[in-house]
């Protein structure tokens, strides 16, 4: 099964906090001095912000591994180790080559 890490839908998803962040200096409570708790609105607004990302990182992750992630990701594990080992054998053959033992 083919689950592409990046679609449309988990773009938006992950585009929402940095909307969010971006957005921060043109609203009301960033220009004006304004406290929530004994806090400036912008230092909540920022923190709300970075628990909004977390969920939707976790939201696309967990929808990346329901359309079947988990199994391209240990296909690609497969591949890159089958990779690594083949171009350590070339190299180890070159050097062998090198020092005449081959």
């Amino acid at each position: 099964m083919h689950a592409p890490l990046l679609t449309p839908g988990r773009a938006v998803i992950a585009a929402v906090p940095v909307v969010g962040f971006f957005a921060t200096p043109f609203l009301p409570f960033a220009i004006e001095p304004t406290l929530w708790l004994g806090l400036p609105a912008p230092l909540w607004w920022a923190a709300g912000l970075v628990i909004l990302t977390v969920l939707s990182l976790q939201l696309i992750e967990s929808m990346y591994l329901r359309r079947g992630g988990r199994e391209r990701d240990a296909a690609e594990r497969e591949r890159l180790a089958t990779h690594q080992i083949e171009v350590l054998r070339a190299e180890r053959i070159a050097a062998e080559t090198e020092e005449g033992i081959r």
